[in-house]
């Protein structure tokens, strides 16, 4: 075991020359590409839409995702290696942003200013009393050094529990036969959710981040493998359970559940897609901070779980939460990073797939339905976009 050792230690000193300067070259290629990427990043001059839509929205989110069909344009925003290795350009990305401050509700559009004219064009063709304003950054309004002897948070990042090319349920699948079984009415998922951040008191406020970043449609590519793994599986087990005098095709051997699988997979790879990250935080004074604030907003992801496919849940390694050994400290340390992480929607994660009609059910105007007093309506009707949008 020694003379093993030795040798080892031999050749490494000895043949130093060899995998010294690639260990070297790699490290220095990261290095450079983490640096000049956060140099980009920083030059990029951000700015925050309110929008603020009308009140008799009576149409599904369905046309929530013609507006992510045709932002998603933004992609390709690194053209060349030059840009890309030297420049440190990366792709361009959005956050979409609805928060609750004090009772008060709001929408917001986090993009590169660049884009303006092409996020007000898309969201006036599909609402068009809608208005919409540049304002301040709310993540400025609170004390910076959260959490505090004033002020505490909870929060956490949240990750799909399947394979990304697994759908969550949607919009499309919350509807009210019950009532009106000739007729199914349409239940916004977003009406719980507006209920509970109008009831937000002085001093409370809740975060809830969706960055998306436009992917090329090659991940389908994904979704057709998982597809045929599936089948094999489902041949397999209809083989075994068969026995060697068994004759049938592979598709009599799939379950109605896996059916249901297969048609969820095609329809969501059928559609445009973004990856995104979802983050949240909760933060009020603690004198009224309450933790059932946290339980509603894990109720409004909970509508979106599909039990045989996919579901939303906090990534244990961004809760802020800690344990045992040091867990006041610890706890601190993830509440500061997260808070940092919120403030700056950084985005340097792979993120997950989410097609147009996944985001559509997480983040839209809310309908007429949605009776919650505070939710940001317009009060007066207003005469269109301005004549003067660019196209």
């Amino acid at each position: 075991m020694f003379e093993t050792i030795q040798t080892m230690v031999q050749f490494i000193f000895e043949y130093g020359w060899l995998w010294l300067p690639v260990i070297l070259a790699v490290v220095f290629f990261y290095s450079w590409m983490y640096y000049i990427q956060r140099v980009w990043w920083r030059g990029i001059d951000w700015i925050l839409l309110e929008v603020k839509p009308p009140a008799d929205i009576e149409r599904t989110p369905k046309i929530a995702e013609q507006i992510f069909a045709g932002v998603w344009g933004i992609f390709g925003t690194v053209s060349n290696k030059y840009q890309k290795y030297v420049q440190g350009a990366i792709q361009d990305y959005f956050s979409l942003e609805i928060v609750g401050i004090d009772g008060a509700i709001h929408f917001f559009f986090r993009i590169p200013s660049r884009y303006r004219n092409l996020v007000e064009a898309q969201i006036y063709s599909q609402y068009p009393q809608t208005e919409i304003r540049q304002v301040d950054d709310y993540v400025q309004g609170v004390p910076l050094d959260i959490p505090n002897k004033n002020w505490d948070l909870w929060g956490a990042k949240l990750k799909l529990t399947k394979n990304e090319v697994y759908p969550i349920r949607t919009y499309m699948q919350q509807t009210d036969i019950i009532m009106r079984p000739t007729v199914p009415q349409f239940i916004d998922p977003l009406s719980g959710l507006m209920e509970n951040l109008s009831k937000l008191q002085p001093g409370e406020q809740l975060w809830l981040q969706i960055l998306m970043r436009p992917i090329q449609d090659d991940w389908v590519e994904k979704s057709a493998g998982e597809i045929k793994r599936i089948i094999e599986a489902a041949s397999a087990r209809m083989v075994k359970a068969a026995g060697p005098e068994g004759n049938k095709s592979s598709a009599e051997g799939i379950s109605s559940g896996e059916k249901e699988l297969i048609r969820g997979i095609e329809e969501k790879a059928s559609k445009k897609a973004w990856q995104c990250k979802l983050q949240f935080a909760y933060l009020g004074r603690k004198d009224i901070f309450s933790m059932a604030n946290v339980s509603a907003l894990m109720g409004f992801f909970n509508q979106f779980a599909a039990v045989n496919s996919n579901n939303l849940k906090p990534d244990s390694h961004s809760t802020t939460k800690a344990f045992y050994l040091f867990a006041k400290q610890r706890k601190a340390y993830k509440q500061r990073k997260l808070f940092k992480v919120m403030k700056e929607r950084s985005f340097w994660e792979k993120g997950y797939i989410l097609n147009i009609e996944e985001l559509a059910s997480l983040f839209h105007f809310p309908s007429i339905t949605v009776k919650a007093p505070m939710t940001p309506w317009l009060e007066t009707r207003k005469g269109g976009p301005p004549i003067d949008l660019p196209t």
